[in-house]
């Protein structure tokens, strides 16, 4: 299973269907992630290779479970990484910047300009792993991408070419 890109996840059969299931919800514990089988009427017959199927290893533990993900040894608590790239660099008006955050915590996508001042922001939602910003309204100069999510965060600048 893979979130697609509206944040629902769609699964199919192993043998040939002429709908979807959805999960409306998938970070969502037990009945709260709203399953929906026969949601989506695709019309002709597909097949399980139709549809990716891919885990969301970015979820964490579930921890409705009890305790099933306890630690066993000791060991000093790593930062996390955001694997955050902006591209293309330079660039005349879009970016594509990519980006891991934390396990369930959503994040914020800000630009500032060269003096600081915040010139564009949108919210990013934890299950999200690519955001496409446009910059044409922009003019040419040097910018600052960050991303910020609980007290990590992470800034990478781009530079603007019109």
């Amino acid at each position: 299973m893979y979130l697609a890109a509206n944040g629902k996840i769609y699964v199919t059969s192993g043998s040939s269907v002429r709908h979807f299931t959805e999960i409306n919800y998938p970070d969502s514990a037990g009945m709260a992630c709203d399953v929906q089988q026969h949601a989506l009427f695709i019309g002709n017959y597909a097949h399980l290779s139709a549809v990716p199927h891919h885990p969301n290893y970015y979820l964490g533990c579930d921890t409705t479970l009890g305790c099933p993900c306890l630690i066993t040894g000791i060991s000093d608590e790593q930062d996390h990484v955001f694997n955050f790239s902006v591209s293309p660099n330079p660039t005349d008006d879009q970016i594509k910047v990519v980006y891991l955050l934390p396990h369930n915590k959503s994040g914020k996508l800000e630009v500032f300009d060269i003096t600081g001042r915040s010139v564009y922001t949108m919210p990013l939602p934890p299950w999200s792993t690519l955001q496409t910003v446009d910059l044409s309204f922009l003019g040419s100069g040097i910018y600052n991408v960050m991303i910020t999510s609980g007290q990590s965060r992470v800034t990478e600048k781009v530079v603007l070419l019109k």
